[in-house]
Formats: structure tokens, sequence, C-alpha cells
């Protein structure tokens, strides 16, 4: 097939766009900027767009996708009052210029990542309500268009060469300086999915909104085997090189305000998709990387 990303520059989306281009898929993509924030491989047509929607749509009428996998976002779990023009530019407008530029380049499926934050009785933050927003948004062009779309609920992902400030990065920080890291009790509960099952949740995914009707909308989760706590997870990492253990200091920092303690599992997980790597087998291979590395 034919596949654009956005958010190809991402950890998610870089690793993606290996692997379909591996599978024999033409891959596409737009940045925000040049040069894309993590390295690609050659072959990947690469359309800088900056801010500016005709780009956009310049880009998808370039490459006439089959399909429009949506990974771009912006992040911020506790968001300040600066930090909301981004959340609603990221997360909402420049979402709706994906959908609408399809809808004029004839492109009608997408696989479009979410969030667990997104569901429950409430969004867990202002990221998550954007993210409902933008989900919104789609539901009209499947109404008015037929868009046929697949969104992945994902959790917590790992792996290697990940950039951003997320909890692998921190362990491993703390694991290398032997300084105490002050963390909440520890009570939260959590999927944690390595980045190579998330991939092949996406290509699976990929694959079937192929086969949706026009109009028709799916949401599914890519969830960890097994939910597992925060002070799990910290043993597991310092199980995999003992040598080199994080020392924690267990509730000396509070709970953030609206902390999750129990994920999100109300919708099936993606058809014929498990996540096939262990937590103990992820975590040997990327503490055995940094040791490489180091």
């Amino acid at each position: 097939m034919k596949i654009l990303i956005t958010g190809i520059s991402g950890f998610l989306g870089s690793h993606l766009a290996r692997h379909l281009l591996h599978l024999g898929h033409t891959v596409s993509g737009v940045i925000r900027t040049t040069p894309p924030r993590s390295p690609l491989p050659d072959g990947i047509a690469l359309h800088t767009i900056g801010d500016d929607p005709a780009r956009l749509h310049d880009a998808l009428a370039v490459e006439r996708p089959d399909l429009v996998v949506h990974l771009a976002a912006h992040y911020v779990a506790e968001h300040r009052a600066e930090d909301i023009a981004s959340l609603m530019r990221s997360n909402v407008e420049f979402g709706a210029h994906v959908l609408d530029a399809m809808a004029r380049c004839g492109c009608t499926a997408m696989v479009a990542a979410g969030s667990a934050w997104q569901h429950g009785a409430a969004p867990v933050n202002l990221y998550a309500a954007t993210k409902n927003a933008f989900f919104a948004l789609a539901d009209y062009y499947c109404s008015a268009i037929g868009l046929r779309l697949i969104e992945l609920a994902v959790y917590d992902s790992y792996g290697p060469d990940d950039p951003r400030p997320k909890l692998m990065n921190l362990l491993k920080h703390y694991a290398a300086t032997a300084d105490i890291l002050d963390m909440t009790p520890g009570a939260q509960r959590l999927h944690l999915v390595h980045i190579d099952d998330t991939v092949h949740g996406f290509d699976l995914a990929c694959r079937q909104v192929m086969e949706l009707n026009g109009g028709e909308k799916r949401c599914y989760r890519l969830p960890s085997p097994e939910v597992i706590s925060l002070r799990d997870v910290v043993a597991a990492f310092n199980a995999a090189d003992p040598r080199h253990p994080v020392n924690v200091a267990w509730g000396a920092r509070e709970y953030r305000h609206r902390e999750v303690f129990a994920p999100w599992e109300d919708a099936p997980p993606l058809p014929g998709w498990h996540a096939r790597i262990t937590l103990a087998d992820g975590l040997a291979h990327l503490r055995a990387a940094d040791r490489k590395e180091g």
C-alpha cells in the first residue's frame, strides 16, 4: 500500500516507517521542520509543511496515499495556560487539516493513535480532551465522505532509541548516576508495551482499516498481557541489570492531580494482535543495549 504518516519523525512514527518500508509498502510522511527529529531510512518521501495547511494538501495530492496513519500530537501531562494554544493547534487544528486534505484528495482510510487517557468517566487531562476533540471531527468526515477509521488506544511504550523524557529514560539516567530518584508511593497500575509490539499493532490495523465499510469507525486497544504497578516496573528494570539498579525513594513525591491508578480497558484489543515481547525480555534487551553504548 501507499501509506502517509503524520508524526513520522517521532518515536512511534520512525519505528513504524522502518517496519512498513521493510514490508514493501510505499511510505511517505509530513514533518513540520527539516531535518526530522529522528533519523529515517532512505526511500521515504518527506514533505516539510511548517504551519501551512496548503502544503499539507499538496503533500497528499502528490503522494495519493491509500491511507493515512495519524500520529502527530503534542503531549503535556499537566498543562499551563501557555500550553493551551499548542495543544489546540497540534491536536485539533492540525488534525482537522489532515482530515480535510484527505477528503479533498480522495483518501478515505485512516489509522489514528488515541490514548487510553481519553476514555473513562472523563478525559484525564487537557491533552486527552484535545484528542477527543479530534475524533469528534473525524466523526464528521466518517459521515460526510465515508471515512474508514480505526482508533488505536495506546498505552505507555518503551524501546530502543527513545528520545522522549518518559519513565524508562528517567530510570536509565538514575541508574547511571546512582542518585536517588524521588517517586510517588508507586501504586499506579499500567500497561507497558514494547515499541515493536505497538508497531505490529499499527501494521495490522493498516490492513484491517481497508476492509471496513465506508463511514465505519472502530476503537481498539493495544494492551500488555497484564497490568503492572509502577513499583513492579522499577523492580523489573533493576532485575534486568542488578549491577546498576535505580535507587528509589518511594513516597518522596505526591501523586499528581488526577493521577491514573488503573488503566482504561473498556474497548476490545485489536483483533488478531497480542503483545509478544515480555517486559522482562524487553528490559533485558534495553539495558544490554545501554551497556554496549556505555
